[in-house]
C-alpha cells in the first residue's frame, strides 16, 4: 500500500514533513442561506488550498435544509484550479424529498469537476447528505471551492448548516 508522503530510511522528519501528512479541513461555523436562486455561489466557508500535481480524497458532510413543504432542494458543485481533475458522488435524499425522517429514496450520483449534483434539501430540522470523491491536480496550485443553489429557485431559503465540514487528504 503506497502512503504519502513516501518515508524511505534516513527521511529527516520535520514540522512540514509531518504537516504534510495531515488532513486538510474547512469547517463550516455558521448557517449559510440562498433564497430565490437556482444560481450556483461559492461558500463562505467550504474551501480549502491544493498543491500542484497532487492527489487527494475528498470527504464533505453536508449538513443542509430547505422547507418541509416546499421543496427547494439544493445542488451542488465544485471548483478547482486550472487542469484539475476530480470523479465525485454524492449520497442524499432524492430531490423533492421534503423530510429528514423516513427518506424512501436517495441518489447516489457520480459527478466530474465540471458537473452538478442535485438533492432533497429535507425539513428545516436539516438532513445531510455524504460527498466523496478524488481530485487530481495539475502543474497548478489553487482552491477547491464548495459551490451551492437551490435546485428550483424558491422563496424559502435553502440553507447550509454551521457543522458541515469539508476534508482532504492527500494521497499521492
Amino acid at each position: 500500500m503506497a502512503t504519502y508522503p513516501p518515508v524511505y530510511a534516513g527521511t529527516k522528519v520535520t514540522a512540514a514533513f509531518l504537516e504534510s501528512m495531515c488532513p486538510v479541513t474547512a469547517t463550516k461555523t455558521a448557517n449559510e442561506s440562498v433564497t430565490s436562486s437556482a444560481t450556483l455561489q461559492n461558500d463562505d466557508q467550504l474551501f480549502v488550498p491544493v498543491e500542484a500535481n497532487a492527489t487527494y480524497e475528498v470527504a464533505l458532510l453536508l449538513l443542509h435544509d430547505s422547507d418541509a413543504t416546499v421543496a427547494g432542494d439544493i445542488k451542488v458543485a465544485w471548483t478547482g484550479p486550472a487542469g484539475a481533475t476530480m470523479n465525485w458522488g454524492v449520497h442524499g435524499a432524492n430531490t423533492g424529498v421534503t423530510t429528514s425522517t423516513n427518506v424512501g429514496g436517495v441518489n447516489m450520483q457520480t459527478r466530474t469537476i465540471v458537473e452538478f449534483a442535485s438533492f432533497g434539501g429535507g425539513d428545516s430540522t436539516g438532513t445531510v447528505a455524504l460527498v466523496f470523491g478524488t481530485l487530481a491536480t495539475a502543474g497548478t496550485a489553487g482552491t477547491l471551492q464548495l459551490q451551492w443553489a437551490q435546485e428550483t429557485s424558491n422563496a424559502v431559503a435553502t440553507n447550509v448548516r454551521a457543522g458541515s465540514r469539508l476534508t482532504l487528504t492527500r494521497t499521492a
